[in-house]
This record gives structure tokens, sequence and C-alpha cells, in this order.
């Protein structure tokens, strides 16, 4: 009995050898990129300067989450007594056609110490191999969460508003839209080639779509129930373990990149978190997609591009991610140029017209280290399909200092006439 418990305390102990190792190759690590720079020619001054703003940044991080948390764990009346800024106040303080949602979250607060089950199984044998798969592209397999530190902590998710639509729908289904803030506390571990990493201060902030359909003669009703998120819901989260000091090189990218993959094959449209409610209902009625009608986007030119390729030279590498929902088209690259043209066209299946949105990123491509953010531009997809055809119309980016794109943009609806694919 002796023994075993020695066992264990030496095994949850980190061995001062390993543990002084580590701390020298950091030390090493650092003096190593303090002597590139002054090889290179580049002034000291510029890692203080990084290191003061990358500072700043994880200080505004941890101030913006502490607030939210502080948003989902009070109630709606400390929330405004309490001055709290104006993005986490909830919706419904906004906009009249929200309703408050209290007693949503009084029964999330009680149902979310049993999720923790269901998502460990959900993350130990879907998303799991799902990841390692991804990541054998990357060179970065295997992929493995650990078994004893994946928690999914205490704070739940807060519906800050609800909005139940009673026009414009069909007699046989319900549908409501949920805002959802989510600045959680879990603490995720994993190990990626073997090294060990960790996802924390996992936030999320979205609007939930939720459809109960079909209505019918029979108890329960309802024949079951459709979830999905019209567009991809903003994440943030701090990456951690060896992965966080270490930097490895685009490993926060790729991770980044996967999460919001696996976010948007889960439950953004058109794909669906489904639960039938009776056996009688097929499952392809709240599987399969109604589509509405096609966007085409005829993406032209870009104008007045940030030049990233630096000193001055006018140029970049641009290239476009376009993307509806979890339907994405990624325009090919343009070399040495800030007022590129493409000329090319892409549709994109719209199952929902009022809410979604089509969603331009433009980036400059480089081998070297990670593409970086020219500019985003959004365009409503009511607004196309009311008008139908919209013609060479220029769209400015924000996010960026200069640029803006032209495109042409028309609404195929949908028609049993087979002269209409011809078009």
């Amino acid at each position: 009995m002796e023994e075993d418990k020695s066992v264990t305390l030496q095994s949850t102990v980190e061995n001062p050898v390993v543990s002084l190792a580590k701390r020298f190759s950091l030390k090493t690590l650092s003096w190593i990129g303090v002597y590139l720079l002054g090889y290179f020619g580049f002034s000291i001054a510029w890692v203080v300067v990084l290191s003061v703003l990358r500072d700043q940044c994880k200080k505004e991080k941890r101030k913006k989450l502490a607030a939210a948390r502080e948003a989902v764990l009070a109630n709606e009346q400390a929330m405004i007594e309490g001055r709290l800024g104006l993005e986490d106040l909830p919706s419904w303080v906004f906009f009249p056609d929200k309703e408050r949602a209290e007693w949503v979250n009084n029964i999330l607060k009680q149902l979310w110490p049993f999720a923790n089950g269901y998502v460990r199984h959900t993350l130990f044998h879907d998303v799991e191999p799902v990841v390692d798969s991804a990541l054998k592209a990357y060179k970065l397999s295997p992929f493995r969460f650990d078994r004893e530190k994946v928690l999914l902590g205490q704070i739940p998710p807060r519906i800050t508003g609800i909005k139940v639509y009673d026009e414009n729908t069909s007699r046989r289904e319900i549908i409501m839209d949920l805002d959802i803030v989510f600045a959680s506390d879990l603490e995720v571990a994993f190990r990626v080639r073997g090294i060990p990493a960790s996802i924390s201060n996992f936030a999320l902030r979205g609007m939930a779509r939720i459809v109960l359909k079909p209505l019918i003669n029979q108890i329960p009703l309802i024949g079951g129930v459709q979830v999905y998120f019209l567009k991809a819901p903003e994440i943030d989260y701090t990456l951690g373990g060896a992965a966080g000091p270490l930097e490895i090189p685009g490993l926060s990218r790729i991770v980044e990149r996967i999460i919001i993959e696996q976010v948007k094959s889960f439950m953004v449209l058109p794909n669906k978190l489904t639960m039938p409610l009776v056996d009688s209902i097929p499952k392809k009625v709240l599987k399969c997609p109604d589509s509405a009608g096609v966007l085409r986007v005829h993406l032209i030119r870009a104008t007045d591009l940030v030049d990233k390729d630096g000193f001055g030279s006018g140029k970049s590498d641009p290239y476009v991610t376009m993307s509806v929902g979890a339907y994405t088209h990624t325009t090919p690259t343009k070399m040495d140029t800030c007022n590129p043209s493409w000329d090319l066209a892409y549709d994109f299946p719209i199952e929902v017209v009022h809410g979604q949105e089509l969603v331009m990123e433009i980036y400059d491509k480089d081998d070297r280290k990670d593409d970086e953010f020219l500019g985003r531009a959004k365009f409503q997809t009511d607004i196309v399909a009311e008008k139908s055809l919209i013609e060479d119309h220029w769209l400015d980016l924000v996010d960026t200092e200069s640029g803006k794109v032209q495109v042409t943009l028309s609404w195929l609806p949908v028609s049993m006439d087979i002269s209409n694919l011809k078009k």
C-alpha cells in the first residue's frame, strides 16, 4: 500500500531534471531569437515593443472574458445596474422583438452539471478521430485528448434574448432565435505529436435557431427539433500547454481553423443538430435541406488593397475566401498586385433567406508564415433575394486601412423548369 502511494506521489511531481531542461530550452530559444534579430540588423527595441503590445492584448482579452463571465453569472437586473459594456448587455435591452430568457437560464444552470458526460463522449468518440484526420494534412498527427483533463467547467451558456417568429413561417413549424453567450471556464487538454497543449478561456457568442417541426396531432405534438447557427459564431480561446510558450510555428492558426471547421460541420447551416421525437417522422424531414434558392456571386476585382509584401513595393498576393454559413469557396491567388482581377462566379445554395449573409475575406498568401488579413466585406442574402440582381456593386473592406471589392450578386429561385439550368 505504501509503495502505491509512493508511485502515485512521484507520478504527480515533475522530475526536476525535466523541469530544468524545459526552462533551459525556453531560455535558449529566447536568446537565439534575440541573436537572429541582431544578426539581420533589427533593433532590440522591436522586441520590447512587441512584448508590450502582446501583454496589452492579453490584458484586454482577460478583461473582456472576465466581463463576459460576470454577465453570465449575474442576473439581468445586476447586469444592467453593474454598468457592464454594451456588448455584454442582454439583446432584449436593444431589440424590442427579443424577449427575456431568465427561466431558460435557470434550467440550463441545473442541467449543466449533467452535460459533462455527454460532451466528453462526443469529444472522445466523434471529434477526436475527425481532428486527427484533419491534422494529418499538416503532418501533426497523432492527436489525442487527455482523458483525465477534459473538464466542461461550472459556467453554463447564457441566453440573452429569445425571438419567436409568428409571421412568414409555415403553419407546421415553430421557429425561434436564441442569442447565446458562453464565457466558459472549461479546460481541454490534448497532445499533438506527443506535445502537450490545452485550450482554456473558451468564449462563444452567436445566434442559434431552434425549429420545432413538423407539428403533429399526437403527443408530444412536435415531430422533431432542429438546432443550428445561421452563420458561424464568434469564437475565442487561449492556447496553452507547451504549445503556448514554445509558440510552435503556425499551430495557433491551425487549431483555430480546425475549431471553426468542426463547429461549422456540426451545426452551421446547412449542417444541423437534429433530434426526432416520434418514430413516424422520417429522418430526411429533419436532416435534408429545403432550398429556397441559390445566391450567385460574380467576383470581378478588388482595388487599393494594403501592401503586405513591404517596403512600399505596392504588391501583395491576394486571394478571397467567400462563405455563406458552412459553404465556402476560395479563389486562386493573384501574385504581386494590390489591384487583382478574378472574373469568377460561385454559387451558394440558400436554405434560410433571412438572417444569413455573404462574407468575403481577402488574405495575402505567404508561404513562409501565416497568410495576412487584407480586409472583410459582408452582404445580406435577403437583400439579394428581394432585388434579384445587383450589378457591379462596390463593397468597402472593413478592419483594414484601405481596399474595396467589386461584385455582381444575383438570386436564382427554386424552379421546376429545367430550362432555368442554362441560365
